[in-house]
């Protein structure tokens, strides 16, 4: 990352100066929801006036975040001779585990440069596995809205979990509790009957790659086992 804000200070008893390698390895390292930049100040040592002069607010900070995430996320390899779909889902879990480290850089508006650079690494991969550019935006596109959505959903479901301390199984039992011989079909439902959360994720992009398929007129090969 190009340090565009001043060079790092080296002399003893200075206090720390604020330059755009700090900035990147401190949003780096805070994970979860963006931190106000009174908080960000006091991660870098630095007094809130000092970060305001170099970031002017929430607005900018978050894009700042977005260049930085961005441009540091790797995207998963592809295998010599891999079929698209089986890089795709691979790409799907390992965006949605960017999403549930970082969630504050999505959305971000202006759209920043390390988010244009990692849609076009995206592209350029799917192209290398035969797509053309315009299936390959399209591709992109319907897996990201699924990443998006579903990837956000179970991320509030396993907090959710977390604060209960039960698992979504465990959750829905308990809301049924509450309502004893009015619901039967879901009264009866078993366990092995709910997939598992990372399992349900895989189904869904595998469902959407069938589309992908469909249109390019293709039958996709064997979904490949949900990750561990």
């Amino acid at each position: 990352m190009s340090d565009s804000v001043s060079s790092r200070a080296g002399a003893r008893g200075r206090p720390p100066r604020v330059t755009a390698e700090r900035l990147g390895e401190a949003i780096l390292r805070i994970e979860g929801e963006l931190p106000s930049v009174a908080g960000l100040s006091r991660e870098l040592g630095v007094g809130v006036a000092t970060l305001y002069s170099h970031v002017r607010g929430q607005d900018e900070l978050r894009r700042l975040a977005a260049e930085v995430v961005f441009d540091a996320w790797e995207l998963p390899p592809a295998a010599p001779g891999s079929h698209w779909a089986h890089w795709l889902l691979a790409y799907a879990r390992d965006a949605r585990r960017m999403i549930e480290r970082y969630p504050a850089v999505h959305g971000s508006r202006p759209l920043a440069g390390g988010q244009l650079r990692y849609v076009e690494r995206v592209l350029a991969q799917l192209t290398a596995l035969g797509m053309r550019n315009d299936e390959a935006l399209y591709a992109f596109h319907q897996v990201a809205l699924l990443i998006l959505g579903v990837g956000a959903q179970i991320e509030a479901t396993r907090l959710e979990e977390a604060r209960a301390g039960l698992e979504l199984w465990g959750l829905f039992q308990e809301a049924l509790s509450g309502h004893p011989g009015e619901l039967p079909v879901l009264g009866g439902l078993r366990r092995d009957g709910v997939p598992a959360l990372d399992e349900a994720f895989d189904e869904l992009v595998w469902f959407t790659l069938t589309g992908i398929a469909r249109r390019r007129g293709e039958v996709l090969p064997t979904q490949p086992p949900s990750a561990p």
